[in-house]
């Protein structure tokens, strides 16, 4: 397992760590660095700081150069016991919770060409923050990881007892391949919190201890007190007037930057001041990567501002210095000091939706369409999909324009991902619903159906919609609603349309997961008024109670129509509102032991919504033997087992108060 190294050969490149109970990470970025080591002469040094875990034991599986170093408080002090032992012509550091790329053909061809090796005194590295599991999210940095250490007269030593770093020296390289760090994601908020507060505690005493205000520190301070707002204010400021003053400084870009974002909120006139400030106080800042973070910050800035023509132009600025940054066009040290926004294809995707969000405002769809179309949807994944998608249905909803919509869901339907198809669906579906008014709804389904190019689902959907008036509609209906395989998104109307017209979908039902249409009901009783009035009317079809399945439909078809029940008037609210507790007593009845039911002390064990079914089934028969004293009880008993019914019961109580002259 351990990297093989001839003692004939020289050795190009010692890696040093520090480590401390990194068990459960170790091996990964071990693992990592094995190709490196196998391609080029290499030696790995571990200095553990006092595991208490495997960690030493994992580590002396891929060197025998394990050593303990004695812990004071001084990350520059570890990383400096590492590269003491160092014997390479090149030193590199990495962290436990970070992993070299697979390809590193990049490093292997650098260390394997003399003249290249001798041309550079330091080297960055993309370094990728992973700031969640699944690690779509996440910041790039351009950091030193590499520095040649064969010359005795230039002296390579780790400064900082936090955020340790040897200076840069020059001639200065660059390599593209990527580090990853996954610090972050798997820890958790308690954890960070202790990590930050231990950091932030000993720069404080560093920065203290210090004669002049080191604008490094500042700037590191300034992160590390991310969860006090007062003291990072503080700090900010301070770092803020120091980086006025040098505007040369190597850190103080960043401040800029820092300053920016922290301010975004609070003081957002002041933070665009300070982006204004930040290029007129710069020599020639669009070279400079930082600026590409400034652009990002003020588009999204001036657009929660409502100044949409202005964060527009901030967006194309920035847009023109991302691409120069893909091109390698920009001067990318400021990421050696800080992440930078803006760098992430998520990041640029999202300031596109904000950009497109400002166009819509102003009333220019069709750039704001252009701008989101150049994104291929087959390429797009998970949030950055979900982003996109949603900035075109909302532009299509304010504009009206839904025939590009329907273009847009026909173009997703024919890739082969489901997720994908599911979204278009519901993006589809909820724009129908998103529409108030009958009239304006079907003007909806005409502009689909107009604009349709492909035969599918949702556009026949649309087309019966339209045509409820012919003869042999519910035909048609029925023959559609059997031809869906699958209901979790986009079809709710069929449904809707089937209770509305009579049509018995009791074999249709018994395809349907019950996860799935008791939110389909939902769904159509919160778009519907008129619902309640079609529930009623449908009645309870015999088929229904054929099985357990077709009784749970029938019995959340009318608690569905009973919460939305406002348009009825009292008579037809009473026979709704009878017929739903009945069936939901006689469901419970069903799916309970009846040894269970007869013993009341045993009821608690019932959900509550079947507790109330439960009592209000007896209720009701109270009531059907003339019994009034005890269907008062078992109604109030009812109510007791589920607050959520208060205004059936409240309502059926007024209405036999009415019936027994009461009132």
């Amino acid at each position: 397992m351990k990297a093989h190294t001839t003692e004939k050969q020289e050795i190009l490149l010692s890696i040093g760590m520090i480590v401390k109970n990194e068990e459960k990470v170790l091996e990964r970025c071990l693992k990592s660095l094995q190709p490196l080591m196998n391609a080029i002469p290499s030696e790995l040094i571990i200095a553990d700081t006092g595991s208490t875990d495997s960690t030493v034991e994992i580590a002396k599986r891929y060197t025998d150069n394990v050593f303990h170093f004695e812990w004071i408080n001084d990350f520059a002090a570890a990383r400096n016991s590492t590269l003491k032992k160092a014997k390479g012509q090149w030193y590199m550091f990495i962290d436990a919770d970070e992993y070299l790329d697979d390809d590193i053909g990049e490093i292997v061809h650098f260390f394997n060409i003399p003249e290249l090796r001798s041309k550079y005194k330091t080297i960055e590295i993309i370094t990728r923050s992973y700031s969640n599991r699944e690690k779509t999210e996440y910041l790039d940095s351009c950091l030193v990881r590499f520095q040649r250490i064969d010359d005795s007269e230039d002296k390579v030593e780790f400064i900082g007892k936090v955020h340790e770093g040897i200076p840069i020296r020059y001639p200065l390289g660059y390599f593209s391949t990527i580090l990853h760090h996954t610090g972050y994601c798997y820890s958790s908020k308690e954890q960070i919190n202790k990590k930050m507060n231990r950091n932030l505690e000993l720069m404080r005493t560093e920065y203290e201890n210090s004669s002049n205000k080191d604008l490094r520190l500042l700037s590191h301070i300034i992160d590390g007190a991310f969860f006090n707002e007062n003291e990072r204010e503080k700090y900010v400021s301070e770092a803020l007037t120091i980086a006025r003053e040098n505007r040369k400084h190597f850190y103080s870009n960043v401040v800029f930057m820092q300053a920016i974002a922290f301010y975004q909120e609070t003081k957002p006139e002041y933070s665009i001041s300070i982006c204004d400030e930040y290029y007129t106080s710069s020599d020639d800042p669009d070279k400079y990567l930082a600026t590409v973070a400034v652009m990002y910050l003020k588009c999204k800035i001036l657009s929660a501002l409502s100044k949409y023509e202005e964060s527009y132009e901030a967006f194309k600025k920035y847009e023109s210095l991302y691409n120069d940054y893909k091109e390698d066009k920009l001067i990318i040290t400021d990421s050696s000091a800080h992440p930078i926004q803006g760098l992430s294809y998520s990041e640029y995707i999202r300031c596109n939706c904000v950009a497109a969000m400002d166009l819509k405002m102003i009333k220019r769809y069709n750039e704001a369409f252009s701008l989101l179309d150049k994104f291929d949807l087959d390429n797009l994944e998970g949030e950055n999909f979900r982003t996109i998608l949603g900035s075109i249905r909302d532009i299509c909803q304010t504009s009206k324009q839904y025939g590009a919509m329907t273009l847009t869901f026909e173009k997703i339907m024919n890739l082969s991902d489901a997720n994908k198809r599911l979204l278009a669906l519901y993006m589809m579906e909820s724009t129908y619903y998103s529409i108030v008014g009958e009239d304006k709804r079907m003007d909806f389904a005409k502009k689909v159906v107009d604009s349709s190019e492909q035969h599918l689902l949702y556009s026949e959907l649309m087309a019966l919609l339209i045509n409820q008036d012919k003869d042999n509609f519910n035909t048609e209906l029925y023959g559609f609603i059997n031809k869906v395989d699958d209901w979790k998104e986009g079809y709710s109307e069929a449904i809707y349309l089937a209770v509305k017209h009579g049509l018995d979908i009791g074999d249709v039902i018994d395809r349907i997961n019950t996860s799935e249409f008791r939110p389909k009901l939902e769904i159509i009783a919160n778009n519907h008024d008129d619902f309640a009035g079609y529930v009623l009317d449908y009645g309870v079809p015999d088929s229904y109670t054929a099985n357990i399945k077709r009784f749970l439909w029938i019995t959340s078809l009318y608690e569905k129509a009973s919460y939305r029940s406002f348009s009825l008037d009292d008579n037809s609210k009473y026979n709704l509102y009878i017929k739903f507790t009945n069936l939901l007593g006689e469901y419970v009845n069903n799916i309970y032991n009846p040894e269970l039911l007869q013993d009341e002390s045993d009821v608690e064990v019932i959900s509550p919504l079947h507790r109330f079914g439960y009592y209000m089934l007896k209720a009701n028969n109270e009531l059907m033997e003339g019994n009034s004293v005890e269907y008062i009880r078992k109604m109030k008993k009812a109510l007791v087992n589920c607050e959520s019914m208060k205004e059936i019961v409240e309502f059926l109580l007024e209405q036999f108060k009415k019936m027994m002259g009461l009132e």
